[in-house]
């Protein structure tokens, strides 16, 4: 190798490693791994607003758009400051009888009635 060939081997090495630094100033690859993650999770606030209102479809089926907001049963009980667990269990059946998977709306109300029957006792500290 000529010596201008080392040169510009050199200067081609020194201007890798300048764009390197540029690119990733992180002094691991878990640093930088955790940068390129975090951008890509801002770049998707950016996209699609800090509440997901812009997103198309819902991020799971417990999740319904209410006044352009996407909401989901947990966000319902919290709003109506529901504590007692079977009465959320309850109302998280009733809010989708039978849309939630394997069973149908019958066996969903019937188990809501058995979950309200069990709120009543933990009310009433049975």
């Amino acid at each position: 190798m000529s010596i201008r060939e080392e040169m510009e081997e050199l200067r081609h090495q020194r201007d890798k490693a300048a764009r390197d630094e540029i690119i990733s100033p992180f002094s691991s690859p878990e640093e930088d791994e955790a940068w390129q993650a975090a951008e890509k999770r801002m770049h998707a606030i950016g996209h699609n607003g800090g509440t997901g209102e812009n997103y198309e479809a819902p991020a799971s089926k417990y999740h319904v758009k209410i006044k352009g907001q996407w909401v989901d049963v947990y966000d319902i009980l919290t709003a109506y400051s529901v504590t007692n667990p079977a009465d959320a269990h309850a109302i998280k059946k009733m809010l989708c009888p039978g849309q939630r998977g394997a069973k149908d709306g019958t066996q969903d109300r019937q188990e809501a009635i058995v979950s309200l029957q069990r709120a009543i006792e933990l009310e009433q500290g049975r």
